[in-house]
């Protein structure tokens, strides 16, 4: 099993063309909150948008419009209970978040279904928490998405592969990925994370007890989201989204007993910054 180690940012994250617009940067849609987690798609949102995505929109519900125009003014909002705005959003958008503080009613698997349904094989489409859910309670077929980033902890990957915590190796892990989702990239969520991708294993020592918090995974999300808008869809962006997320994490660590994830994500775009003129 290979580790991820910090090389990897300065790798991935690389300083901006001076003749540059938002559209350069990737279009990020978020589908995410409900009335009791409407949190979970601010979080996601303002990590997309402080990691330096081109343009957002978050898919959500009016009540949050107001909270949401007020934490992170940069994104654009729109009702995901319009059905036609939401196909419109999900073509026009090259990532695709969905899942965050969804919660799982009806109306969480019919938006899944509509995002396979609208997608094309360019686009990137992270499915998270709610969704994940979701997607193992209603053996929701993921084999259609060319690009597919899940992201679940334990338990959800449990409830998706059918797999027991114990039973959680890394063989057992690659083969149920295959079964499942054969084009998908797997961010398993645990102490020292692991991302599978086509018959490679990574894992991550970084990280810290005081990122055992809510919305952490929203922001990683997120991060992720961003990642991919800017630098494209690759294991090695996808790896560099989630040391990001743990080494500014082990940095607040140093000083804080809880890492809130709204501290993390103020963070970003400096150490960002930072590795972007490594190799300069």
């Amino acid at each position: 099993m290979e580790k991820i180690n910090k090389s990897i940012l300065s790798e991935v994250i690389k300083a901006r063309n001076p003749e540059s617009y938002k559209g350069n940067y990737g279009r990020i849609l978020i589908i995410a909150g409900s009335l009791p987690f409407g949190g979970a798609a601010i979080l996601s949102t303002s990590a997309a948008v402080h990691t330096g995505a081109g343009l957002v929109t978050v898919l959500t519900i009016p009540e949050k419009f107001t909270a949401m125009n007020t934490v992170v003014p940069e994104a654009m909002t729109i009702d995901y209970n319009d059905k036609q705005e939401m196909a419109a959003a999900i073509i026009k958008n090259n990532v695709i978040v969905v899942g965050p503080g969804l919660g799982t009613s009806t109306n969480t698997a019919e938006i899944i279904s509509s995002v396979i349904k609208n997608c094309d094989g360019d686009t990137t489409v992270i499915m998270d928490a709610s969704a994940l859910t979701v997607a193992a309670e209603k053996n929701i077929d993921l084999t259609k998405i060319s690009n597919l980033i899940l992201t679940p902890h334990q338990g959800e990957w449990a409830r998706l592969s059918g797999l027991a915590i114990p039973e959680q190796t890394p063989e057992n892990n690659e083969i149920a990925l295959k079964k499942l989702a054969p084009n998908a990239i797997l961010i398993l969520k645990k102490h020292h994370s692991e991302i599978y991708d086509f018959g490679k294993v990574l894992q991550i020592d970084d990280g810290n007890p005081g990122m055992a918090t809510g919305g952490m995974g929203d922001t990683l999300t997120g991060i992720l989201a961003g990642f991919v808008g800017q630098f494209g869809f690759s294991l090695k962006t996808i790896s560099a989204g989630l040391y990001l997320h743990s080494y500014i994490a082990d940095k607040i660590n140093q000083t804080d007993y809880v890492v809130l994830p709204s501290k993390l994500i103020s963070k970003i775009p400096k150490y960002m910054l930072k590795f972007s003129k490594q190799l300069q």
